[in-house]
């Protein structure tokens, strides 16, 4: 199986917390995904940045991403819902199973080290194995397509939906 597309298990690079733990940043998908909940796309993030002014919020949201993808915090989603009933992800907080937010761990003296850290591991996932060049990939040929087989056809789970001029008869008569 070729591995083109994002490297989901790169190492990343690792910060160090406030209580001295070590904080691998690795982003996966699903990382990716709660950005772009918050932010509506990654680079939505440094726009953010440069907008605002504000580094501090988003950073920790971006650190959290790579935090969460490398099993150690765990994501905890606020909402707001306008007149309308449109819902957004207004804030995301990022929480170690001990209940410590990760944003009480990161110190502001370390912004530097910390933009360089996820920039580095962002960078990482990002990376096609295509852009590395001929890799492992690349010297061992060509690959078999994988097939799915073909469904077996219509059944209680599968079949077509009921056209929008059906109205049922009344039960029992």
């Amino acid at each position: 199986m070729t591995t083109t597309g994002l490297d989901l298990l790169a190492p990343g690079t690792t910060i160090t917390l406030t209580d001295g733990t070590e904080l691998p940043l690795v982003y996966s998908f699903r990382g990716l995904a709660l950005i772009e909940a918050r932010f509506g796309s990654v680079a939505a993030v440094q726009s953010a940045i440069q907008a605002d002014g504000a580094a501090f919020g988003p950073l920790i949201e971006i650190i959290g991403a790579g935090a969460v993808s490398s099993g150690q915090f765990e994501p905890y989603i606020r909402e707001h819902q306008d007149a309308k009933g449109v819902r957004r992800v207004t804030e995301i907080v990022y929480k170690r199973r001990d209940g410590k937010q990760l944003g009480d761990l990161l110190h502001p003296g370390r912004l530097d080290e910390y933009t360089t850290a996820f920039t580095r591991a962002f960078e990482q996932a990002m990376k096609s194995a295509s852009a590395e060049g001929n890799g492992a990939a690349a010297e061992a040929g060509p690959q078999p397509v994988e097939t799915v087989p073909p469904s077996p056809g219509l059944s209680a789970i599968t079949s077509p939906s009921a056209p929008s001029t059906f109205s049922p008869g009344i039960s029992g008569t």
